[in-house]
């Protein structure tokens, strides 16, 4: 248990963790502290001040040098991982284009504005906890988020005088200078306040038993203060036929004789067609496997005998377009060339396609429909990602499509084939595929513990970001219910914890004539795609897996934060007649592939890029629940 006390010192409120100084909470000249301690090693922080004031800075000074620091969603240690890879991908692009759309956030990685030397500060709703920040080294940590009442504010973690410091400001600011996703900055945004004389701020002290996981103590606190539970916006039935129908409107024939699911709706030429480049694509974005299953048991629900033809129809044009290296493409006309290279093969759309294929093959048989080649084309791709492991268990991310040589080995993207292989030592009962998957899953969840932070699982982009930890999740909590064995579990919560640092634990509220205004859009329960800003649903891809470890743990959080990802998946969704920003109504059952919740030209905006991925997830988990056979009544699975 961590022990915490605190006495008042020479510049401050000292505060010790188990005996040993973590820090101190600096006075303010014409202000009063006070301090209540609400549970072991969380302190509310309350400052008054004689006068009424529209500027405050409440400065936290650890005794302890930074081993790793953290502003969830934001900064993973300073994304220097980010910093290098854009030097290199720069180096590889082949042409300008390629260079910029992967340039990171990165230039507050030294925690300073190089120019002005002052420290970043960010404004209180940039992050996933608001206003918040946390610092790690010498087995203590310290953090802290700005409670209800204060979500006006800004936040700062940086190092000196060998220490770390915190620092929560007001009023609402961001700079020396605002990360803009679209590359463009602006000098020095601060927002007023009305003078006020109360101020606080939540501390979360413990000591880092689990290095780059501690954090877990301040994500856990600001859950239990800002959840409330949020009835879904949408029956279960209602959101199965909206994905449908969505999933029909996506099927496409195309004059070569492929048959595919489109990646999705734009805007262009004044109505919504679909996408006329990188069409296809087996998983990610495109997600071609799981509609085709979706459809197969919407088939054996309800007898729809078009949604089985389009679905095996799609399937079997995916096999028919393998190469003469024996794999699927894992896009069928195109992609985006990732990391400056030629068209490639990746590991996060081999071991999607892998995993949905298995079940494509079951869910055929339910039709009486004979597909053996499917789970073949499952057990090649397992194959080839043993073929292409190393002895560390680093599988890699893409390969060259024309001999699959490497293209990029580095990334948690290889994690993606870890989880094929757990699905291959499940279907086969085979050791030699479990004890693979095993020795890929240690060395990613090796790399997660190690560096507090996963990267490169979003095709598009070589960066720090959640999509790449969402196969540690499933791969844990695959080898648990293979093998028995806990330690699996706590991987799986290590993993889910890690995820949770991108999970939105607030509202933040928009201006009611703006898009995302017009939506009622919450942020509460979603995600940010990665460091570079935007909020999505993907998190609905693992919501099962919260869930099921809520029942295997006990602990209640992971079924809560399922709920949040459910709910919010829902926003946005077309009933066919959705109207938005003067354009004709969208097609029934799109939505938004993700919206700007923060700085920026495009601030408070939806993409208006009616992506197929999340129609497909919530197709995906609904079929682990809901599947009925009409006729007899009876549960398919």
């Amino acid at each position: 248990m961590t022990l915490l006390h605190w006495h008042e010192g020479e510049q401050g409120t000292e505060f010790y963790l188990n005996g040993r100084k973590v820090g101190t909470a600096v006075n303010e000249a014409n202000s009063k502290d006070s301090f209540v301690l609400t549970e072991e090693g969380v302190v509310s922080w309350q400052r008054s001040t004689k006068t009424p004031m529209t500027e405050m800075t409440m400065r936290f000074e650890a005794d302890f040098g930074i081993e790793y620091y953290l502003i969830p969603a934001l900064q993973y240690n300073g994304n220097t991982f980010a910093i290098q890879d854009f030097i290199d991908v720069r180096n590889a692009a082949t042409t300008v284009e390629q260079a910029e759309i992967k340039e990171e956030p990165t230039y507050f990685a030294n925690q300073r504005e190089p120019e002005s030397g002052l420290p970043w500060r960010f404004g209180w709703h940039r992050m996933s906890v608001p206003g918040a920040s946390y610092s790690e080294g010498s087995g203590m940590s310290a953090g802290g988020f700005l409670p209800a009442g204060q979500l006006d504010g800004a936040c700062s973690v940086y190092e000196e005088n060998g220490g770390a410091v915190h620092e929560w400001l007001w009023p609402e600011q961001d700079g020396p200078l605002p990360v803009f996703t679209d590359g463009k900055r602006n000098q020095h945004y601060r927002k007023p306040i009305s003078p006020r004389n109360e101020f606080s701020v939540m501390l979360v002290f413990v000591a880092t038993e689990r290095p780059r996981e501690s954090w877990s103590k301040l994500l856990d606190e600001a859950w239990k203060q800002n959840y409330v539970w949020r009835a879904p916006m949408r029956s279960n039935e209602n959101l199965w036929e909206l994905g449908i129908q969505y999933a029909k409107l996506l099927y496409t024939e195309e004059a070569d004789g492929f048959k595919g699911f489109s990646i999705g709706f734009i805007w262009e030429n004044e109505t919504w067609m679909k996408r006329s480049v990188q069409k296809y694509e087996i998983g990610w974005c495109g997600q071609n496997a799981s509609i085709a299953n979706s459809l197969l048991v919407h088939s054996a629900m309800v007898g729809d005998k078009e949604a089985a033809e389009m679905a095996i129809s799609v399937l079997d044009a995916w096999l028919a377009a393998a190469g003469p290296t024996g794999l699927i493409p894992t896009h069928y006309d195109d992609n985006m060339y990732t990391n400056g290279h030629a068209k490639t093969t990746d590991a996060c759309n081999l071991g999607t396609a892998a995993v949905q294929l298995f079940e494509a093959e079951r869910n055929a048989e339910l039709l009486g429909i004979d597909r053996p080649a499917y789970g073949q084309m499952a057990m090649r791709i397992c194959d080839f990602a043993l073929k292409v492991m190393d002895d560390s268990g680093r599988i890699g991310k893409s390969w060259l499509e024309s001999d699959l040589s490497p293209a990029v080995k580095d990334g948690g993207t290889g994690a993606f084939l870890t989880m094929a292989l757990c699905e291959a030592a499940k279907a086969t009962g085979s050791e030699r595929y479990l004890s693979e998957a095993r020795r890929s899953h240690a060395y990613y969840m090796t790399e997660l513990q190690q560096s507090g932070y996963t990267t490169a699982g979003a095709l598009d982009i070589f960066s720090i970001d959640k999509e790449s930890c969402i196969p540690l999740l499933k791969s844990s909590m695959l080898l648990h219910d293979i093998t028995g064995d806990p330690s699996y579990l706590a991987c799986a919560e290590r993993a889910a914890w890690y995820l949770s640092t991108w999970q939105w634990h607030f509202t933040k509220p928009f201006p009611e004539e703006s898009l995302l205004g017009q939506l009622d859009y919450d942020t509460f329960g979603g995600t940010a795609v990665s460091i570079h800003g935007g909020m999505d649903p993907f998190a609905l891809c693992y919501v099962h897996e919260l869930c099921d470890l809520a029942a295997l743990t006990g602990h209640s959080q992971w079924h809560e934060r399922a709920g949040a990802i459910w709910r919010h998946g829902q926003q946005g969704i077309s009933d066919g007649d959705l109207r938005l920003d003067g354009k004709s109504p969208r097609p029934v059952g799109s939505q938004d592939e993700s919206c700007n919740y923060t700085y920026g030209k495009s601030e408070n905006t939806p993409t208006q890029w009616l992506v197929a991925w999340p129609a497909a997830f919530r197709l995906e988990a609904l079929r682990k629940i809901l599947p009925v056979n009409a006729e007899h009544g009876k549960r398919i699975f």
